[in-house]
């Protein structure tokens, strides 16, 4: 399969409170079905390259998060880490997925914690990509400077109006792909122009909607949950992660029951983008030894 074999078209599906999700099927297989939780914001840019093999082996599911892309805006005030994990349990329970693999990529690993404590029967294995368990306040005193996130976040959204139309003429100028290289923001062998396709997607989204998610999911820990995951877990980090810090990998990885770390000397925070036949081998060996 190339990776323009990972076309799809996305079904509609509605979930506990209303809210219609977009939720996308590709790949397949005899391997147990994967769901991926993606980052706020994220879509299936970031994984592209990722998930040629994995999709000859199994199907995949993944769903965009409520009020962003394809998804409808939210029918209740729930966007917490909890309301995205029953929106993707509606997303496997539409396409008839049981048991079933987890990753998680960015905060989309707090929303895959939650996902994995909540439903310790149908998680067979858990993959934290380039994350962990969120960013409260709290963690700035730790000199975290990620947990600031969701306080910008907080205030920003009062602002999204003009801060949107900056960010959309900003990531539609053409020199866009050499000025994110020459920021140092990603390792020298990231897939540039999927991160640009990355970004795009973002600045099409309500930058209110998409503000309001990054403070409510980054924001809310998912610590106390750790020690309820039952599923084998592998944490997938990259040495120079700006936003994944190696003490919150550490407290995640004693926490979780079993739990390994792997480590990409050089990668960032954007590892799926920068490793991707990496990622996809550790992923599929993971889940070969596990027998799933």
């Amino acid at each position: 399969m190339t990776s323009a074999g990972l076309g799809h078209e996305p079904e509609i599906v509605e979930s506990f409170d209303g809210t219609t999700i977009s939720v996308t099927l590709l790949g397949e297989g005899d391997g147990l079905p994967l769901l991926v939780a993606n980052a706020i914001g994220a879509n299936l840019a970031a994984w592209r390259r990722s998930l040629v093999d994995i999709a000859r082996e199994r199907s995949i599911v993944m769903w965009d998060h409520r009020g962003l892309f394809g998804s409808g805006p939210a029918r209740s005030d729930r966007i917490d880490p909890g309301a995205h994990a029953e929106d993707a349990m509606a997303a496997l329970d539409h396409h008839r997925v049981g048991r079933f693999a987890l990753a998680g990529w960015s905060n989309g690993t707090r929303i895959a914690i939650e996902i994995a404590a909540r439903y310790p029967e149908r998680v067979a294995a858990l993959a934290l990509v380039s994350g962990g368990s969120g960013h409260p306040a709290g963690r700035l005193l730790r000199l975290e400077l990620a947990s600031a996130i969701p306080i910008v976040s907080s205030v920003a959204k009062y602002f999204a109006g003009p801060l949107a139309s900056r960010f959309q003429k900003l990531v539609a100028r053409p020199e866009i792909t050499g000025m994110i290289r020459q920021s140092g923001m990603v390792g020298a062998t990231a897939d540039t122009p999927a991160l640009v396709d990355l970004l795009r997607g973002m600045a099409e989204c309500d930058l209110r909607t998409l503000l309001a998610l990054f403070e409510a999911v980054i924001g809310d820990s998912g610590a106390e949950l750790l020690g309820h995951i039952q599923a084998p877990t592998s944490m997938i980090v990259g040495e120079r992660d700006q936003f994944t810090s190696h003490r919150m990998v550490e407290e995640t990885a004693r926490a979780i029951p079993e739990c390994r770390v792997i480590r990409y000397e050089g990668a960032t925070h954007y590892l799926p983008l920068e490793y991707p036949a990496r990622l996809s081998q550790d992923l599929r060996d993971f889940f070969a030894e596990l027998g799933i």
